[in-house]
Order: C-alpha cells, then structure tokens, then sequence
C-alpha cells in the first residue's frame, strides 16, 4: 500500500479517490485496533482512560463501515470526519506517550509501543490532509 501510495503522488501530484478509500479502510482499522489494544493494556484503575479509548474504537468502527460503503459523493464528508476524529485520537496519544513515559499512567504498555502508535497516527493524519488538500 505504502509503494502504491507513493507511485501515485509522484505520477499524479495526489492519491485517487478509489486509493483514498482503501487507506481509509486500512488505516481505520488500524486505529481502531490500537485503541482496543491500549485500553486492554491499561490498568483497571484508569476508567477514564479506558473509557475513552473505548470511544475511540467505537469512533474508528463506524468510520471504518463508513469507508467501506461510501460511494464518490460521501468521500470528502467522511475523509473530513475522518481527519477530525484522527487529530483527536493523536492528542489522546500525545497524552498516553507523555503519561506512560513519566510513570504517571498505570500500564504495561511500553513506552517504545506508545511512541509507535503515536508514530502511527502522525503518518495517517499526513496522509489525510495529503488526500484532503488534494481533493479540494
């Protein structure tokens, strides 16, 4: 995916529409799974964080439906939801790094492993706004 991406933006200038939804798919269904594993390592005690990890899997759930049945009218509103919700999940991931690294989020998530998802999540959201300013 990575190798057809970059193909695209240097024949082209952008990524397609068909392509943009297949990042979607694949890049929602990550982020969803990052969020069911964070609040799986998270300790019991940390209810608010759980809860909101758990949010945001239930936000890249319905996304990630969404990518899957959108047709060619629906692409810009929900890549914008999409870009919405991703800038959101990084700030929680900003948290997370920054919490697990201090000691101060109980977890047995590495901190090498909350640098990743950050990581993560800091590439999808340029690859968004890549597609976004594209379609414009």
């Amino acid at each position: 995916m990575y190798r057809q991406i970059i193909l695209e933006i240097e024949k082209w200038g952008k990524i397609s529409v068909p392509d943009l939804k297949n990042l979607e798919i694949f890049w929602n269904q990550i982020m969803m799974e990052h969020a069911q594993f964070i609040q799986g390592l998270l300790d019991p005690t940390e209810c608010e964080l759980i809860k909101t990890a758990d949010g945001f899997a239930e936000d890249y759930c319905r996304l990630l439906e969404g990518a899957r049945e959108q047709d060619m009218k629906m692409t810009n509103t929900l890549t914008a939801k999409t870009l919405q919700t991703t800038k959101q999940y990084q700030q929680f991931k900003i948290a997370g790094t920054e919490g697990i690294t201090s000691c101060e989020i109980r977890s047995i998530i590495l901190p090498l492993l909350a640098d990743h998802v950050l990581r993560e999540a800091n590439h999808y959201l340029r690859l968004l706004e890549c597609a976004q300013k594209s379609n414009s």
